[in-house]
């Protein structure tokens, strides 16, 4: 690991370690929906396991924090409703 990444992972740094999390869990993501990791291999598993673990507590956070601050302007939807 290089040492910028290293120093990045010491307590308290909270943004470097999401993100390096978040890159990860993309790569992941990457090799599900474009067939590296296919059905019934045993390719990934235990890292496919573990991202869902992750994605699980990550979410419900994500949520719950959209929730409590609903009057924030979080962005445009990626997707607009199709009528």
């Amino acid at each position: 690991m290089a040492a910028t990444k290293r120093r990045g992972l010491r307590p308290g740094n909270t943004q470097t370690v999401m993100g390096i999390m978040f890159a990860r869990l993309y790569t992941l993501r990457n090799q599900l929906l474009h067939g590296c990791a296919t059905w019934n291999s045993n390719v990934n598993r235990s890292q496919i396991s573990q991202g869902t673990e992750i994605m699980g507590q990550v979410v419900s956070i994500v949520i719950h924090l959209m929730m409590n601050d609903y009057q924030r302007v979080w962005g445009a939807a990626c997707y607009p409703v199709v009528e």
